[in-house]
């Protein structure tokens, strides 16, 4: 990013806080949403969102004048619409989850997982902590959308193909780079030296055997996507705007990938996440303290979004689902 797109994404942020383009904070509400089938007012989203304060340099400290810099602020109010609120469950695979993908260095997917570090922190979460989120968004109302990594697993989903059928085709990409007829280094070698001699060969069965864990699978009703133009398409059709992601990995897919932070933010959706339901790409310099995931959450406060915690979401759905039930036993008496 240059110096003039941080400046104005910089610029967008602090629009948030000041309700400038309808991102709501408590008593900042759209007006023109936020209605269910049959013109009922949806329920309020009540959630704490976390915000990095990046600001003000210490110019007593020369280069190091961030230290100066407030960092995580006490959580404001982000009150949205049940019904114009997403969760995004993107890239979580079946890794881990199955014999074929167990996480070690032996089979045919071992070359893979010798660089997949992530899946040490990844398997647990998908087990203990997306569950139970998506279990609360559900109860709730809020709608979960799935985003898959390859069109090959996502279209054995009914609700991919109802993706499809709501988005049509994809557009006409646009023109890239001219790339010569003869690399001089192919990318498979460049793959071969970054992540192993076998990796190339063994990423292909690898990729093969992915899917969505039991855990995290799809729901009949709920919708699949692959791509930016799919999950816009199911957004636009759902009303939402507010995207809440879980998955992996945040500062990688969810960040780049198709349907990830960048693309959708560009089309004007606030992107936020749960910090618990995330985690990073590490190396061997940042994995001690999970350096990547904590430059990965102020960069996601300061660019997209907010960061939500696991118990604070799940604390909303259930006070909207138990007054959802509150009134329904009410109807009934």
């Amino acid at each position: 990013m240059n110096r003039r797109s941080f400046l104005g994404t910089a610029a967008r942020a602090a629009t948030f806080f000041a309700g400038a383009r309808g991102f709501a904070l408590a008593g900042d509400l759209p007006r023109a949403k936020g209605k269910q089938a049959g013109g009922q007012s949806s329920p309020l989203l009540k959630l704490q969102g976390e915000y990095y304060r990046h600001y003000p340099v210490d110019f007593s400290q020369g280069v190091l004048g961030a230290k100066g810099f407030l960092g995580w602020g006490k959580t404001v109010p982000v009150v949205v619409p049940v019904a114009e609120t997403a969760l995004i469950a993107m890239h979580i695979w079946n890794v881990g989850f199955v014999p074929e993908l167990a996480f070690t260095p032996e089979g045919p997917a071992g070359p893979v997982m010798a660089m997949l570090e992530w899946a040490s922190r990844s398997v647990p979460i998908t087990r203990t902590v997306i569950p139970e989120l998506l279990a609360a968004a559900r109860s709730a109302g809020v709608q979960v959308v799935h985003v898959a990594s390859d069109l090959a697993y996502a279209e054995k989903y009914p609700g991919y193909r109802r993706t499809v059928a709501l988005a049509g085709p994809e557009p006409p990409e646009v023109p890239g780079a001219q790339r010569p007829g003869v690399q001089p280094f192919p990318d498979s070698e460049k793959n071969r030296l970054l992540f192993g001699p076998r990796f190339p060969e063994a990423v292909q069965w690898y990729n093969a055997k992915l899917d969505f864990p039991e855990v995290a699978r799809p729901l009949d009703e709920e919708y699949v996507a692959v791509t930016t133009h799919q999950l816009n398409a199911v957004l636009r059709e759902l009303g939402v705007w507010q995207l809440i992601y879980v998955g992996f990995a945040l500062n990688w897919c969810l960040w780049f990938s198709p349907g990830g932070m960048v693309d959708m933010s560009r089309l004007g959706y606030r992107c936020s996440c749960i910090k618990e339901a995330v985690t990073a790409v590490e190396n061997k310099e940042s994995v001690e303290g999970e350096l990547h995931k904590q430059e990965a959450l102020w960069r996601t406060s300061l660019m997209f979004g907010y960061v939500h915690s696991a118990g604070d979401f799940i604390a909303a759905c259930e006070a909207i689902a138990a007054e959802q039930t509150k009134r329904a036993k009410a109807r009934r008496e």
